[in-house]
């Protein structure tokens, strides 16, 4: 299933998705151990359940997601069932994660020919987060739907991105080619299975979500991160797009976001076209017309970073000259030689 960022989701139906995934995998992951029956265990080879099958138990979406969702529709309806783009965002994000990060490994080692291991710490680390961050998302989803106000006509402009401290000096040793001495915390160093870790400036939680098209993710999400806002409480970190401005409370999604810009896909913030018309309220024009014009001159001005981008890309790229076959070649010389040249006069 190929998910869609630019339209609507449905929470139970991205759930339900999610779910099957987890069962797909479990499937590739029982192929694998019945390829390999020779090797397991003796509790296993005679299909006794052990507490040690830690892989076999993570892939699963557990029952709490069930109960959120369950309560969810019995305290707001439909519209819970229904969901927010802020979660389907995530949702989503951790839909294709399952997708690319767990199940589609575990069938490579299923149908491999040969003897393979299973990442087993990659996978349940994987699998675990994926799960911690669909019930953060719907308990986030809860607060929202409980604490509803009135939305704004326009969201906050961002004129610029104040990422934060520790994030600046990582790209600015990188850029020098110095090695950081400055090293983030586990926010459980005694679980080797979680992937969050603390900024050590401004003492964000950062998932250390591992995305297969970017070998450097962890370097993406450390050095992307921007400095927390005064009034909001959320520990969670949240990631900025340098391209486009846009930002994302989910760390595989912005990996992702990335990751379409670098390999220059249709979803893309590079390459996207805007469709539609514009529609700005009235008032608050009048109310603060300032701010309106800041917001529409940082538009063009992200629109023509993104045409200097394009045209840079173009100018790259390798043209391939066509060879030309040896008898091709000796007749042009030949006809270019001054002894064959006629004088037309």
């Amino acid at each position: 299933m190929a998910v869609q960022w630019e339209k609507s989701q449905h929470t139970s139906f991205t759930l339900w998705d999610i779910d099957r995934e987890f069962q797909n995998a479990y499937e590739a992951y029982e192929q694998w151990q019945a390829k390999h029956r020779r090797s397991r265990p003796l509790w296993a080879c005679f299909g006794v359940k052990s507490q040690d099958d830690a892989l076999g138990k993570a892939l699963s979406l557990g029952r709490q997601v069930q109960r959120l969702m369950e309560t969810g529709k019995q305290l707001f309806g439909r519209r819970f069932e229904q969901g927010d783009s802020k979660c389907h965002t995530i949702l989503s994000a951790q839909l294709l994660r399952l997708q690319y990060e767990v199940r589609q490994p575990l069938y490579d080692n299923a149908l491999s020919p040969t003897s393979v291991p299973i990442p087993y710490d990659d996978i349940i680390t994987t699998a675990k987060s994926i799960r911690r961050t669909c019930v953060d998302a719907l308990r986030e989803q809860y607060a929202r739907f409980d604490s509803r106000t009135s939305a704004p006509v326009l969201p906050p402009p961002r004129f610029k991105i104040d990422f934060c401290p520790f994030a600046d000096r990582l790209r600015k040793d990188a850029k020098e080619k110095k090695s950081s001495s400055l090293r983030p915390k586990k926010v459980r160093s005694k679980n080797r299975h979680d992937d969050r870790e603390t900024c050590p400036d401004c003492h964000a939680s950062i998932s250390v979500t591992a995305h297969s098209g970017l070998p450097d993710y962890r370097f993406i999400l450390f050095t992307s991160h921007i400095a927390p806002d005064a009034m909001n409480r959320s520990e969670k970190a949240t990631f900025a797009c340098s391209s486009c401005y846009k930002t994302f409370d989910d760390s595989y999604a912005f990996l992702d976001h990335v990751f379409q810009r670098q390999i220059g896909s249709e979803r893309s913030c590079m390459r996207r076209t805007m469709s539609g018309r514009w529609t700005i309220n009235e008032d608050f024009m009048e109310s603060n017309p300032s701010l309106v014009e800041q917001c529409l001159k940082n538009c063009l001005r992200r629109e023509l970073t993104r045409v200097r981008t394009q045209k840079k890309m173009k100018s790259q790229m390798i043209v391939n000259e066509k060879e030309i076959h040896p008898a091709e070649r000796n007749l042009k010389a030949f006809e270019a030689s001054p002894q064959n040249s006629f004088d037309t006069k």
